[in-house]
Order: structure tokens, then sequence, then C-alpha cells
């Protein structure tokens, strides 16, 4: 599980609140998702892929991105950051490692 879905079961649960309660709540801030995609981002299945998303989600669980994230967000912007992000985000944390040192070799070398 990520950093982020980690932080965001520990907060549901600090709050008393289950995924369906939390789902209606996001329908209510005009999230429209399904709630499969709810547990999803709970469970470290699926990302929240859309800011005002996770900005009603922290609103939700009445948090900040920094307490959820646990300040390791970096925005990628551009298609081509965003598509590297998408690929780095299926590889394993050992993979991901060796991915950033190659990067760190080949701008050193």
């Amino acid at each position: 599980m990520s950093t982020l879905s980690l932080n965001l079961t520990a907060r549901r649960e600090s709050l008393g609140l289950n995924i369906p309660q939390i789902h209606a709540a996001l329908t209510l801030r005009g999230v429209s998702v399904a709630e499969s995609t709810v547990y999803g981002w709970f469970n470290g299945s699926r990302g929240v892929r859309k800011m005002e998303h996770l900005k009603a989600l922290c609103e939700v669980l009445q948090t900040d991105l920094n307490s959820l994230t646990g300040d390791e967000v970096e925005v990628a912007e551009g298609p081509l950051p965003a598509s590297i992000v998408r690929e780095l985000a299926g590889l394993s944390e050992v993979q991901q490692q060796a991915v950033l040192a190659t990067i760190k070799a080949m701008k050193t070398g």
C-alpha cells in the first residue's frame, strides 16, 4: 500500500467513517465517481487522478494534503511527466528505485 492509501485509511478509521459514507460525502461535494473507485483509493489499487477529488477527500476527512501524503507529493506537469508517473506507479518500490538510480546515473554520466 502507498503512503497515501495508508494515511487515508488511518484518517477514515479515526473519524469512524466507512467507505459508503465517504462516497456519499464526496458526491455531495460534486465528486462523481463510483463507490468502487473510492474503495480503490483506500486500498491502494487506484490512484486519485484529479486534484479536485483529492481536495474534496481532504475536506471529507477533515485533513490536509500534506498530512495524507506525508509530504511526498510532487506535481507532474505536461503529458510526458504525467505518463512517466503513471508508468512508475505500476512498478514495485525496488523497480522504482532502480529506474531512479538509472536516471541519476544518466544525468551524471
